[in-house]
């Protein structure tokens, strides 16, 4: 826990997740946490969103929690500016060879593409509304055709048994996979992930890794967490995602990372 952290520590970069870390899923940004991070700006730290999601669905929380300048969005793959919004740097890959074949062992499945921009392109009906804000409905074959950040498969019938198995028969890396009441997989460009877009972003900046602090809770925050400075991961973290962590906070999002800036910037 956060007996042991170092009160002197003093980041120049602190980057936290969105969902589960920095707020509930689609709660609002609290008093007290939008207080610590404009107490931690005030004092010369850079605070930043740094997440799965897009860019539309990113900076409103943001700009409510008071992170008004850099944001890493899209698992890694989109750096974004807050003030004004726009896209800064991107990594994308061509998803022609992944569906092609993924689609015959899930024919049924939904298929989405999240362009450079932005805009979440799909095949069908998607209701992963916190992915992104601007999704549009295409004809499969329209999924084909340029590059993106980002591919995501969703199958409702993968509910029980997940896309573990099928991964790895077809040779999928770096996937994210989720399963509640649908399951998907989120497969963005090789080796990119959170940590390698806070990397470029700190060496445009001139600022050392090793001054960095970052908050997570899951399977996308992992690479993050073991390269920062100090990695903070949530209570309730799966154990693999938390032994990633220097230190585990409390449970509650928004406060419990409040709570560790409180110990650095009071």
């Amino acid at each position: 826990m956060l007996e042991t952290f170092p009160r002197d520590f003093a980041p120049k970069l602190i980057a936290i997740d969105i969902d589960d870390t920095l707020v509930e899923r689609d709660e609002a940004v609290s008093e007290r946490v939008a207080e610590s991070i404009a107490r931690v700006q005030a004092a010369g730290a850079l605070v930043i969103p740094n997440t799965g999601r897009s860019l539309s669905t990113t900076a409103p929380v943001a700009h409510a929690a008071g992170m008004n300048e850099w944001a890493v969005c899209s698992n890694g793959a989109v750096l974004a500016h807050l003030n004004p919004i726009s896209i800064r740097e991107t990594v994308t890959f061509d998803p022609t060879e992944l569906i092609q074949r993924i689609t015959p062992v899930l024919p049924d499945a939904v298929y989405a593409v999240e362009d450079a921009d932005g805009l979440l392109r799909t095949n069908k009906s998607f209701g992963m509304t916190a992915i992104s804000l601007e999704v549009r409905e295409v004809p499969f074959e329209h999924l084909l055709t340029k590059p993106v950040v980002r591919l995501v498969v969703r199958s409702d019938s993968h509910v029980n048994e997940g896309f573990a198995e099928m991964a790895a028969q077809l040779g999928l890396h770096s996937v994210i996979f989720g399963i509640s009441e649908v399951a998907w997989m989120d497969i963005g460009p090789a080796n990119v992930n959170k940590s390698t877009m806070l990397a470029s972003l700190c060496e445009q900046l001139d600022i050392d890794p090793r001054s960095s602090l970052v908050f997570g809770d899951s399977r996308n925050d992992r690479q993050a967490l073991s390269w920062a400075g100090i990695g903070v991961a949530m209570g309730d973290a799966d154990p693999e995602t938390a032994a990633c962590a220097d230190y585990l906070t409390g449970s509650v999002a928004g406060e419990s990372v409040a709570d560790v800036l409180d110990l650095l910037y009071r």
